[in-house]
């Protein structure tokens, strides 16, 4: 897990994805509100109350060039994700590695679906070359599953646990490349939904390849959640 140089935190324009700087200084918690773990079963631990990001440190699966990679976005059955993504890997241009990422994001989209009870997924995954959200943020959703296969991988703020001998403070951090990080959003956490946002790389020639995993939209809260699946 990479620690990130300190930063200041400034606030956010108020909208209901954007995060208040009240919500930037919650109560401090008693333990920790991540939790890392070293197998997929391990991440059903955001289902616990003080628990606001879920993390599987694994290695990336091997990703070769992402020129002229289309974005992949569709909702499917969990039962019918495999067939749907190698179907939409083969509308792309071929190569070796498709397989073996088709079969990884599905294996993780019926984890989240197990975790979360779904039938459906949505499934996004692109080639990022900007800023796609640079701002600190927490999502409009229930619970997202982040996973950049290649490139810098999503930044987020991990909040201390305050001590006797020292008060809790906010450490700005960054998914290893591969790793699967479950981020719980404002519709389950409110307040304590987990900032972060995607790393700067505009103007560097960094090129990412970012896996987006969510949960169909409740209707009252569709057209906030379709703004918030453009962010990761």
């Amino acid at each position: 897990m990479n620690a990130l140089p300190p930063l200041a935190l400034s606030p956010l324009a108020l909208s209901p994805l954007a995060l208040s700087p009240l919500a930037l200084s919650p109560p401090a918690p008693t333990r920790s509100h991540v939790h890392r773990a070293q197998s997929v079963d391990g991440i059903a631990a955001i289902l616990d109350p003080l628990v606001n990001l879920a993390i599987w440190e694994r290695p990336s699966v091997p990703v070769g060039t992402l020129d002229g990679f289309g974005t992949i976005q569709m909702t499917t059955p969990v039962d019918h994700a495999s067939a749907a993504l190698t179907a939409a890997f083969a509308r792309q241009s071929p190569a070796a590695w498709h397989a073996a990422l088709a079969s990884d994001i599905a294996a993780l989209a019926a984890s989240l679906a197990a975790i979360m009870d779904l039938s459906q997924v949505v499934i996004r995954l692109e080639r990022v070359v900007g800023d796609a959200c640079k701002r600190w943020h927490a999502d409009y959703v229930s619970v997202r599953l982040i996973c950049t296969y290649r490139g810098s991988g999503t930044q987020w703020i991990e909040r201390s646990v305050e001590t006797a001998d020292a008060s809790a403070v906010d450490i700005p951090r960054s998914l290893d490349t591969g790793a699967v990080g479950l981020f719980k959003g404002r519709i389950l956490a409110g307040d304590q939904a987990i900032i972060h946002r995607s790393p700067p790389i505009a103007g560097t020639g960094e090129a990412r390849l970012l896996l987006v995993l969510d949960g169909p939209p409740p209707a009252d809260t569709a057209a906030r959640w379709e703004s918030a699946m453009q962010r990761d």
